[in-house]
């Protein structure tokens, strides 16, 4: 073997390395995410605004990765036709060349730095970005030509505008599941992140007390009813009305009576009253969480079309949306609890996606938020006692009324066949 061979193989062994770094770069920067890039820039890691600029321009980047891969694949080809044609002629030469460079560029030029550039993306990507950018700078005319030419192409093979490459909030989902499932994240943090999620469509609608719930003094009541209010209820804000629920004046914090209980004096609630908030029904409960921290107030009236009150929002309700139910000293009461093997006592102001969520269930309504609202929309009339809804393998029946309002439901649940009472 001569100098001219050895230094073909020389050259062939150099052009499958180039083959094999601009198949690795290649994965390897087409793998890692902005997400990623803007930490690494954060952290200030090394080579990271390099790559960061590089991938401000993808097809640019495609396109000079895809012009040095192919420049070097061709090269190696042809270096290798000349090299097996001198030793096995014009005949068998060719073949051979076929062969054995598939099988050295597919091993060595592809699948295996692939492979590791796939497995160690991060750092493939920082070490091989400045030599990538390097060579896009020295190819910009050729990598412009050709950019302008598959846009081209593009425009002529594909309708309508190219779609968007960021992050829908059903792909940060699917994020957040994985992160769970690969232990990242606990059960609590999936569903807080989940929640936050949600928050953006929720209404106050959604989240109020019902006027039907709502505790509220009349400006009226003398120092003896005010007492009495206040033992029976522990609340520590209490909405003010005049003549009805509908005209609230304002809104009473419990702990500024204890001056003038202490003191004995009369009570004059209209100079301790501080001046109500109102919202409407379908605002938007991050807007009403805004609005409330800006003026800050801890609870807002949450008025219907026709300026009659609807509910009450505290923060601590919308909180809840966020971390899930918050006891304090005063909640003593839960929403449902067991009476026996698949007998269940509920509160009818009990959401229907708790009650799907608890009970593994699939209710749905389009007019109703609470599961009292789902079961009379089923009956389509106003409830009586001993009314029963039956779905599937479920049965709710209407235990209690309180005038035209459900008071208390029961839940019976009917095991299925092959499955096991959680």
């Amino acid at each position: 073997m001569d100098s001219t061979s050895i230094l073909q193989i020389l050259s062939l062994v150099i052009l499958i390395a180039c083959s094999a770094f601009f198949s690795s770069s290649e994965t390897a920067l087409t793998s890692i995410t902005p997400i990623k890039v803007r930490q690494l820039k954060e952290k200030k890691v090394k080579n990271s605004h390099v790559l960061d600029e590089l991938l401000q321009d993808p097809s640019g980047m495609i396109s000079t990765i895809l012009v040095g891969n192919n420049i070097v694949n061709i090269g190696a080809s042809s270096l290798a036709t000349i090299f097996f044609t001198s030793f096995y002629g014009s005949a068998r030469g060719p073949l051979f060349s076929t062969i054995i460079m598939t099988f050295l560029v597919l091993i060595f030029g592809e699948i295996t730095p692939k492979s590791i550039a796939q497995s160690k993306s991060e750092k493939v990507a920082l070490r091989t970005s400045p030599a990538i950018y390097g060579l896009k700078q020295v190819l910009r005319p050729l990598v412009y030509l050709l950019t302008l030419i598959t846009s081209g192409l593009i425009k002529v093979f594909v309708y309508g505008d190219p779609e968007e490459d960021r992050i829908t909030k059903e792909e940060l989902r699917t994020i957040v599941d994985v992160s769970e499932e690969q232990g990242v994240l606990m059960d609590e943090e999936t569903e807080f992140i989940n929640n936050v999620l949600d928050i953006k469509d929720n209404q106050a609608i959604s989240v109020m007390t019902p006027r039907t719930s709502v505790s509220a003094l009349d400006i009226e009541a003398d120092q003896e009813e005010i007492l009495d209010f206040i033992r029976e209820n522990n609340f520590s804000r209490v909405p003010v009305y005049r003549e009805n629920i509908d005209h609230i004046v304002g809104i009473l914090h419990v702990k500024d009576l204890v001056l003038p209980f202490k003191d004995q004096e009369a009570i004059d609630l209209t100079s301790l009253l501080h001046a109500p908030y109102f919202g409407y029904e379908y605002m938007p409960v991050i807007d009403l969480f805004r609005q409330m921290r800006q003026k800050n107030v801890s609870m807002s009236i949450i008025v219907d079309e026709y300026g009659g009150t609807s509910g009450i929002v505290s923060i601590e309700d919308i909180v809840e949306e966020f971390l899930g139910d918050i006891d304090d000293e005063y909640d003593s009461t839960q929403p449902w609890y067991k009476l026996g093997k698949g007998h269940y006592k509920l509160d009818p102001e009990l959401r229907i996606d708790e009650v799907n969520e608890t009970f593994g269930l699939n209710l749905e309504s389009e007019n109703y938020d609470s599961i009292g609202g789902w079961v009379m929309e089923q009956l389509e009339r106003l409830p009586v006692e001993g009314d029963e809804v039956q779905r599937e393998n479920i049965r709710f029946r209407v235990e209690k009324m309180d005038k035209r309002k459900i008071e208390s439901l029961e839940l019976f649940v009917v095991a299925q066949e092959g499955s096991k009472e959680n």
